[in-house]
């Protein structure tokens, strides 16, 4: 089973990676200002922070907009470069309002599948409830 999601579109992803892309950017601006205080010119440390915070909202909007894909089949999880070995893999929990599946399980690998559409959630749900139910 394969399906894709934009981070774009899914409320949770989005508001992880619009996180991450805020914390970079306050890091650049208190580098920015610790320059300033240093004794720098502000001209100077203003325009490295604007192209650094270019390129960061740039980033961003390909990261939200990039399509991400998920393979299942019977053994694991692939969402590159992850893998999870579903013999590792306890239970799940469905989310259907942000779109996603959370597997409960310890170390690395893939926790969270995220959706765009609630077909492919439900169709994900049904082929682990089929797989937890015959082990």
């Amino acid at each position: 089973m394969m399906w894709s999601y934009r981070a774009i579109k899914n409320p949770v992803a989005r508001k992880k990676w619009l996180s991450f892309v805020s914390i970079l950017v306050f890091i650049g601006f208190l580098y920015s200002l610790y320059r300033v205080l240093l004794g720098e010119s502000v001209i100077k440390i203003l325009l490295i922070f604007t192209l650094f915070s270019l390129f960061i909202f740039l980033y961003a909007i390909i990261s939200l907009g990039k399509p991400r894909f998920y393979l299942m089949d019977d053994e694991m999880i692939l969402y590159k470069p992850f893998k999870t070995r579903l013999s590792e893999v306890e239970g799940f929990e469905v989310d259907e309002k942000n779109l996603r599946i959370r597997l409960k399980k310890r170390g690395f690998g893939v926790k969270t599948l995220y959706f765009e559409k609630i077909e492919d959630l439900k169709n994900v749900e049904r082929w682990l409830k089929k797989k937890f139910g015959s082990q």
